[in-house]
């Protein structure tokens, strides 16, 4: 069985999971460990594949506002940078809390954000890998980062 990060939003998801398992096998050993954030070097890593996610973007054209009209119309551009696929991606793959901010990344939380734990930072990355691989989009993934040794981990390895 695969190690399961368990959030209160996915509660039932995984009760249901534990339930299919406890059927097919009559004695599973479940470990509960904190998901705190983690070690800092995946953040790392995501920004790195940030910083190559938006060359790609910026090289198929994707481009930013300077300013926008208070009619939505935008004028002037720039090209799109490393921080605006922080933002955009953060934001789609770590998702928002019940206000609606967005999960952070950070060490300490800004005011009024809430840090995305180690298994929502992993569930993000691992979105985003399959962002890149579909797009041939080069990235790395170092043998020696947290995130291929949860990768292992995951996958029985």
């Amino acid at each position: 069985m695969k190690s399961l990060s368990l959030t209160p939003m996915n509660l039932a998801e995984v009760q249901q999971i534990l339930a299919e398992e406890s059927l097919k096998k009559p004695l599973l050993i479940v470990r509960v460990e904190d998901g705190s954030i983690g070690k800092w070097e995946m953040s790392r890593l995501w920004r790195s594949w940030m910083a190559s996610t938006a060359e790609y973007m910026a090289g198929n054209g994707c481009v930013m506002p300077l300013a926008v009209k208070p009619g939505g119309e935008w004028y002037g551009e720039r090209p799109f940078n490393k921080d605006d696929a922080h933002e955009l991606f953060t934001r789609s793959w770590l998702g928002v809390d019940k206000e609606g901010k967005r999960l952070s990344w950070a060490k300490q939380p800004p005011p009024g954000e809430r840090l995305a734990n180690k298994g929502e930072r992993f569930q993000a990355m691992l979105k985003h890998q399959t962002y890149m691989v579909e797009r041939g989009i080069k990235h790395m993934i170092p043998r020696d980062s947290e995130f291929f040794n949860l990768l292992e981990e995951t996958n029985g390895g």
